[in-house]
């Protein structure tokens, strides 16, 4: 993993316990922030004792078939079965299955996977035999399960049940800070190649939809046409940023009269908060004000406030 952001460097902090736990785990994060990687980490961190590790994408399984893909069937169990096959889950056994984009399989499924997960027990379609397999599921999607629950979509009760273990992986414009260093990763080792500085302002600019696998493509594209040994913004397909580099806002005006200032102070001159009283009080009035904005979505609130959403969660709790 890639990472000096304090966002990332706390997440890959809790990867070994994580990995040593073994307890079913989600990760959640914004298409292409890097779940499968994650997920990847955290069964590597088992060396030689992992077992298999079969990664699988439930959005690409047929809705028909995805069931028997999972649990596996018998021969002559639907049409078109013409001989058993094990299915995904024993091929995982002692190892670790990863189901990306879990949100995808429908309800039917959910409710297989959820007995699964809580007993270790399955049945092959087709089969009146009950099979039993260890593996550790490791769950992942792209969008709020919290919020597919209340559509109606995805069961709280296998939500409560992947929710054992979570891992929030921020987007890449809330980690800045790992940019250059991710960029200068994905170059190849030969030739030698270096970024210009109108490129690295751009890759700053730039607001990475795509998030790390959109800013591996670019890098890789680049580093393939490159002719000169630096890679400028147009060969990254960025545009270039004339800005100059963004400072901190300048402290609030110490004018007399000015409406935010005499309140801030009356928290402490009439209230007689302490200053970290008084942060903590102008925190929790932003934090609510970004929930009500985002209609009580706290991980879209964290994007817009520009904080990681388990710091959002840990305000909240306090």
């Amino acid at each position: 993993m890639i990472a000096q952001s304090p966002e990332m460097r706390e997440v890959l902090s809790r990867l070994p316990a994580i990995a040593r736990a073994r307890k079913t785990t989600l990760i959640c994060g914004p298409t292409g922030s890097g779940k499968e990687v994650i997920a990847r980490e955290l069964h590597d961190f088992r060396g030689g004792a992992a077992g298999p590790y079969v990664p699988v994408h439930c959005g690409a399984l047929p809705e028909q078939l995805v069931e028997a893909e999972l649990f596996g069937h018998t021969r002559g169990a639907f049409t078109g079965a013409a001989t058993a096959r094990p299915g995904l889950v024993r091929s995982a056994a002692g190892g670790t299955l990863f189901l990306d984009e879990v949100d995808s399989l429908t309800l039917g499924t959910q409710v297989k996977l959820l007995r699964f997960l809580e007993t270790g027990e399955y049945r092959p379609v087709g089969s009146d035999h009950i099979d039993r397999s260890d593996t550790w599921v490791i769950a992942a999607s792209n969008r709020s399960l919290e919020e597919r629950v209340a559509l109606g979509d995805f069961r709280a009760d296998l939500l409560y049940r992947l929710d054992v273990m979570r891992i929030d992986l921020p987007p890449l414009r809330l980690r800045t800070s790992d940019l250059e260093l991710l960029a200068m990763h994905f170059l190849p080792a030969e030739p030698a190649l270096t970024f210009t500085i109108d490129a690295t302002a751009a890759l700053h600019a730039h607001a990475w939809p795509g998030n790390v696998r959109e800013l591996k493509h670019r890098v890789e594209r680049a580093a393939v046409l490159c002719q000169s040994g630096q890679i400028d913004a147009a060969l990254l397909g960025l545009a270039i940023s004339h800005d100059p580099v963004p400072t901190a806002a300048p402290p609030l005006a110490a004018a007399p009269g000015d409406p935010l200032r005499d309140h801030l102070w009356s928290l402490i001159a009439d209230q007689g908060m302490t200053l970290p009283e008084a942060v903590a009080r102008c925190e929790h009035v932003m934090i609510e004000a970004a929930l009500q904005a985002e209609s009580e979505n706290r991980t879209r609130a964290a994007q817009r406030l520009r904080i990681h959403v388990r710091t959002l969660f840990k305000k909240l709790s306090h």
